[in-house]
């Protein structure tokens, strides 16, 4: 009898609870279920989909704007005070729909725990 032995990481990192609540809002229950099982990166790795708005912003003739970012944010979820890390992933603010949730990647995830372990 062979066996293997499997090397693979356990990834446990997850979505957030508001954002998950978010995308439970917008999304039929199967598309729902996916995103709730969806884990990447390391153990205790909290990734939340976070829309900031910035100053206004008063263009030449004379229209006030108030524009939007929207980021995903990663942290810790083991400890309350720890650094956050944000990537950038529009310039304004993103629908909690399945396509958004596809922006969030292993690669997205990798990069922002390589962030975090820099501010540490």
């Amino acid at each position: 009898m062979k066996t293997n032995l499997d090397s693979s990481l356990a990834f446990s990192g997850k979505l957030s609870p508001k954002t998950l609540a978010k995308f439970k809002e917008n999304l039929l229950p199967k598309q729902y279920r996916e995103v709730k099982n969806f884990r990447a990166g390391e153990k205790y790795t909290n990734i939340d989909i976070v829309t900031v708005q910035n100053s206004p912003m008063r263009l030449m003739n004379g229209t006030v704007i108030l524009p939007k970012e929207t980021y995903a944010e990663f942290s810790k979820s083991r400890s309350k005070n720890a650094p956050k890390a944000r990537i950038k992933l529009a310039d304004g603010q993103l629908p909690f729909n399945f396509d958004t949730f596809k922006l969030i990647t292993e690669d997205l995830v990798k990069r922002g725990e390589k962030l975090l372990n820099i501010l540490k």
